[in-house]
């Protein structure tokens, strides 16, 4: 493989005529309510991982490393920081293209509520969607602050949401007058203006009963998706040995994929979904550590199609992926004016590299020059999928 800019420049120029691989069946994206050890690793409750729904291992999707990208600076101390609990998600898309992810978290990080809805921006920030305030003025919810439990935005404009909480509300009613039951789901119509209870907590009792064959209390909704089919998936809090299962609505209430399908162990429980369709592949990375003292190596796991060429570059600045969009996760978020950029297409050996038959690759990082402190932005690029991975952010101290 010749080693030189000039791959990725032909790579790039076949965008343009390079199609988004479709898939056969669809794939959930996961987060969980606290660590779990996955057959690929530990999984953080911050992190994303990706599962076929026809079976077989969790993959890593989204790490914390990658967290930390789109996060930045929040505490103001001059590295990156990594994100909470992710609560909510909803992954929006385009063929293969990853072109939006909201996210919403379980406790307030810097100037984000639980409540509010925010967005993987494609200049590599976090940005606000909808805030706290907004949600609950859609229900007229009057407790004084909600935190989102399952989130989805439909093909139609429609936000699907389930809260943490009962709710007390003005207008809106589930199972109790006068309030939104934290195992209920509701849905807000912009086009409309009008706020609806699509399943109460007690409609959603019943779909998992039917789905298990016996009696279940659930508790609370924690995750909201819709399937290609428009039918409703969730997940729920209750009973313990399902709470990491995913149901649908379909057939009076069915399971889509059993938790002992999921191969994780540490009491899984999950804690946000979404689904894929098709299933956009892009090259995952994921650091055991992203804090990197002088002298020593980073290593970056990456996760992708098997037997793919990549290449992994660098740059100390983002940039905007809608300026340069493609297939896998948003586009390209490293500025290719910076001058590490340029260094890290040339010749040096280490940057280009190769999937093994399990589409996974470990990278070796050379040591920082003595006396550098610096944040370095990495996203890899599968030179055969012509598709970005999702970046991460590396701090460095030489």
């Amino acid at each position: 493989m010749t080693r030189d800019r000039s791959i990725l420049r032909a790579s790039l120029a076949l965008l343009a005529m390079a199609g988004g691989a479709s898939a056969q069946q669809e794939s959930a994206i996961l987060s969980f309510s606290g660590p779990v050890t996955a057959p690929f690793g530990g999984l953080a409750d911050t992190e994303l991982t990706r599962i076929d729904l026809a079976g077989g291992p969790c993959r890593p999707w989204f790490s914390v490393a990658s967290s930390a990208f789109f996060a930045g600076d929040v505490t103001g101390d001059g590295v990156t920081d990594e994100w909470k609990d992710v609560d909510a998600l909803w992954v929006g898309q385009q063929g293969g293209r990853v072109t939006d992810v909201y996210v919403s978290f379980n406790t307030s990080f810097g100037p984000w509520l639980d409540g509010d809805i925010v967005r993987l921006a494609a200049d590599g920030t976090l940005q606000l969607v909808w805030s706290e305030a907004t949600v609950m003025g859609w229900f007229g919810l009057t407790d004084g602050q909600v935190d989102v439990d399952g989130l989805h935005v439909a093909p139609d404009g429609r936000v699907w949401i389930s809260f943490a909480d009962n709710e007390a509300s003005t207008f809106l009613s589930s199972d109790t007058p006068g309030v939104v039951t934290d195992g209920s789901i509701v849905i807000w119509d912009p086009a409309s203006q009008v706020a609806s209870v699509r399943v109460t907590e007690a409609g959603v009792d019943a779909l998992v009963s039917h789905a298990l064959g016996s009696a279940a209390t659930t508790t609370d909704t924690l995750g909201v998706a819709l399937d290609r089919n428009g039918a409703l998936v969730f997940s729920v809090q209750s009973p313990t040995a399902n709470d990491a299962t995913l149901f649908r609505d379909a057939n009076g209430g069915e399971v889509v994929l059993s938790e002992a399908a999921l191969g994780l162990s540490g009491g899984p429980e999950i804690d946000a979904l979404d689904l894929l369709d098709p299933a956009a592949e892009f090259l995952a990375a994921r650091m055991a550590s992203r804090f990197i003292a002088g002298g020593q190596q980073a290593v970056m796991e990456v996760d992708g199609v098997a037997d793919h060429d990549l290449v992994v570059t660098l740059a100390l600045a983002r940039f905007d992926a809608t300026l340069f969009p493609t297939n896998g996760f948003q586009g390209l978020l490293l500025d290719p004016a910076d001058p590490l950029f340029a260094a890290s297409l040339a010749d040096l050996g280490w940057t280009f590299t190769k999937t093994d038959a399990t589409g996974h690759v470990t990278v070796f990082f050379e040591p920082a020059p003595p006396g550098v402190i610096v944040t370095v932005m990495v996203q890899a690029y599968d030179l055969d999928g012509h598709a970005f991975g999702a970046p991460v952010a590396i701090e460095l101290t030489g």
